[in-house]
């Protein structure tokens, strides 16, 4: 479990010297029996297991339920905001939780309302009465060790960055955050929040607990459940069991459904259409074991089409109920076109009761069926391996994803040009790019079949991809530093990495987002509240945070996947929070300052308000944005960004983090697009120049030392770069 603390050496030092040992006072006469004592807290605690960004287990803490309510309460910090969680009883059972009753994150609390019937909870005291000495225990999971106990004394009542908290003197280990510190007559008088050294803790004080109970703010678990859920504007999960999740663009469909074969049905909310039409996708499977599709004419989850690949061969089946009995296969039919474990594009037209299907632009089923008229159309799956989606489109006609038999053998005969020895040729870089995005996998689908040319075969098609996204860049920056779509440039920068993401359903999305926050503007007419109204939007109803607990997760740099989680950086969220305000008519510009970004939003009359897009869109003055940043703020510094400079600070970003991770090909990739952007930066250009030699590229290395000496620019070692000049104009170049 993450326990973090920003307390000084020096100020736990003078803590520690402070810790009095236990007094030996006989018990009071409402004292329980420790034995009790510890039964009536065991009773109480749970086990709570929290998960990463992705969904993965990463530790396990302690919550305990209080009475009345029978509240679950635990530190925020363990659960994780929007993260999905675990609630384990001692004796094993699990309970889901229902909503989140009140957060303070101030404090670090959270109160969670569990489905069912949760075990009696414990009576919260009075935290103002503690006393100096006075005997308490704990019980929680310190180290995964479930039910362990600890007792110690209070030590004393502090604050810690302006926040009232209880010291105490009693082993803790992570895993104990978020476990009940209880006195001697079974009250709790405070929540373990803090492990700072051997035997020396903290808790928040219970008094602290009772003011969040006594203010609740109830919210339904699926809205705080936001990491990876599905966009119920966009789609309806048709059957139970399994899991839909999204992630960076891709539905992802796992575990076993409650239907027959483990059938897993999510229908999409768009229409079909009562005349001919098209439905596509591209799926892969985890493995061929399973089967996974489409479904059209779905009047029911039970009632539908299905076209998927299983066992390696395509299928075409009727549902028309719930069982094996009324399950028909239509076809079942072998492919070359079909590429196991690979991405492969699935397609269903539509032309009355004729269904034509396809696999990768081959067709391969072709035949008349009237059972079922015009329903909905969406996503199977079967059985339990995993299965991912991407591209979902339904409409009259799709264009095909893929390239024809005669484009397909012109790629294969200009990547055959290449030099194993050296890098691929711009030429051929440049002539695979008038191709598009679908030239991608006709590239790593070669890469298969040759061996000794896998390698280059797939770096060319990383580099073919960079220079698209160059190209649409270079045309998208045209108008200078602010004539752009800032949104549609930072979903660019993200497919850097990620040649599988489009830009149109999340800027499709944000125009969805806009239309409806303008509904809900409509007719105020006052600044500050039409800011407000923005704010609320963005805070409560689409559930965008800051990410506080994987802040260099590249992720967070990601726009499309800042989208799908709903957190990000600084950066990241000011970029959507900017674009909502501008398509509302609220005109707020982004300020960056070291170390943070913030926004302002100037009336035409009255005062500006600044805003920290990161912490819940908290308003800030000018001490707070000095604080943030570290340095000395005055009215004159806070410079508007231009939306280039708001590019490249994302950018910068993805560079720091790769030159963190030591990813030398990702750093390059960053810096070839940041050099696009602005090319007179010197520090980065001198970087991947350095970056170029090491990694066998020595001719573009020496174009950007040319540069160099060319430009002499300010802050850079000339003497580094005429030595760097010199070898390898000793070799050659």
């Amino acid at each position: 479990m993450r326990i973090t603390t920003r307390i000084s050496i020096a100020f736990l030092l003078l803590l520690q010297l402070s810790v009095e040992t236990p007094c030996c006072a006989a018990p009071g006469p409402e004292d329980k029996p420790i034995a009790e004592l510890i039964d009536q807290t065991r009773r109480s605690v749970a086990a709570i297991g929290s998960s990463d960004r992705n969904g993965d287990t990463s530790g396990v803490g302690s919550g305990f339920f209080v009475s009345p309510g029978n509240f679950l309460v635990t530190n925020l910090h363990v659960i994780g905001e929007g993260r999905p969680f675990t609630i384990t009883l001692p004796d094993g059972k699990t309970l889901e939780p229902e909503e989140i009753v009140g957060v303070d994150r101030d404090a670090d609390l959270v109160a969670i309302k569990v489905r069912g019937k949760p075990p009696a909870g414990l009576i919260l005291g009075d935290s103002s009465m503690v006393r100096t000495g006075q005997h308490v225990l704990t019980v929680g999971n310190p180290l995964g060790l479930n039910n362990s106990v600890s007792r110690g004394v209070i030590a004393e009542k502090r604050e810690l960055e302006g926040r009232p908290m209880i010291q105490v003197a009693m082993p803790i280990e992570p895993g104990n955050s978020g476990s009940p510190l209880v006195d001697q007559q079974g009250r709790v008088v405070g929540v373990i929040a803090i492990k700072s050294a051997s035997s020396l803790g903290f808790a928040v004080p219970s008094n602290t607990l009772k003011r969040l109970l006594e203010n609740k703010r109830p919210m339904k678990i699926s809205r705080w459940l936001r990491i990876g859920s599905l966009d119920s504007r966009m789609w309806k999960i048709a059957t139970s069991g399994g899991s839909w999740r999204q992630r960076a663009g891709r539905l992802i469909a796992s575990g076993t459904g409650a239907g027959f074969g483990g059938r897993m049905v999510c229908l999409s909310t768009l229409p079909e259409t009562a005349e001919a039409f098209e439905l596509s996708v591209d799926v892969k499977l985890e493995d061929e074991s399973g089967a996974a599709g489409l479904v059209f004419h779905g009047d029911s989850p039970d009632k539908h089409y299905g076209f998927y690949p299983t066992n390696g061969a395509l299928r075409l089946t009727r549902f028309l109920g719930p069982t094996l009995f009324e399950w028909t296969v239509l076809q079942t039919v072998p492919s070359d076109a079909y590429h196991p474990g690979e991405w492969n594009n699935i397609k269903v037209r539509i032309e009355g009761s004729r269904i034509i299907c396809s696999v990768n632009g081959d067709e391969v089923v072709d035949l008349e069926d009237k059972s079922l008229g015009t329903g909905k159309a969406g996503l199977c799956k079967f059985r339990s391996p995993t299965a991912e989606f991407r591209r979902f489109k339904i409409g009259p006609e799709i264009p095909p994803v893929n390239l024809d038999k005669a484009e397909r053998e012109n790629v294969r005969k200009l990547a055959s040009q290449l030099d194993p020895r050296s890098p691929p040729q711009l030429e051929i870089i440049d002539k695979l790019a008038n191709f598009g995005s679908p030239v991608i996998r006709e590239l790593k689908a070669h890469s298969t079949e040759l061996e000794k040319k896998a390698f280059r075969i797939k770096h060319l098609a990383e580099r073919v991809h960079q220079r698209i996204i160059e190209r649409k860049l270079g045309e998208l920056l045209k108008g200078g530093e602010d004539d752009f779509d800032l949104v549609h440039a930072a979903l660019l920068v993200s497919s850097i990495d990620n040649p599988e993401l489009e830009a149109d359903p999340y800027l499709e999305l944000l125009q969805r987002f806009s239309l409806e926050l303008k509904d809900r503007l409509d007719g105020v007419t006052e600044p500050g509240k039409r800011l407000q109204g923005l704010v609320d939007y963005f805070t409560t109803e689409l559930g965008f945070r800051g990410s506080r607990m994987e802040y260099y997760n590249r992720a967070n740099s990601y726009l499309n996947e800042v989208i799908d989680d709903r957190e990000g950086l600084p950066i990241s969220l000011s970029i959507l929070f900017i674009e909502l305000g501008r398509k509302a008519g609220i005109k707020v510009e982004g300020i960056g300052v070291p170390r943070h970004f913030i926004v302002r939003h100037q009336p035409e009359k009255g005062k500006a308000a600044l805003i920290d897009v990161f912490d819940n869109c908290k308003r800030i003055n000018l001490k707070d944005a000095s604080r943030l940043s570290g340095v000395s703020l005055s009215p004159d510094s806070l410079v508007p960004s231009s939306r280039r400079g708001i590019l490249e600070r994302l950018l910068r970003n993805l560079v720091n983090v790769s030159t963190m991770e030591r990813d030398v090909q990702s750093l390059l990739r960053y810096l070839d697009i940041l050099l696009l952007i602005r090319k007179d930066a010197a520090h980065e250009r001198w970087q991947r120049a350095v970056l170029r030699a090491r990694t066998g590229q020595p001719a573009a290395a020496a174009k950007d030392l040319d540069w160099l000496i060319e430009h002499h620019p300010e802050g850079i070692d000339m003497n580094s770069v005429e030595s760097l000049r010199r070898t390898l104009q000793n070799q050659g170049f």
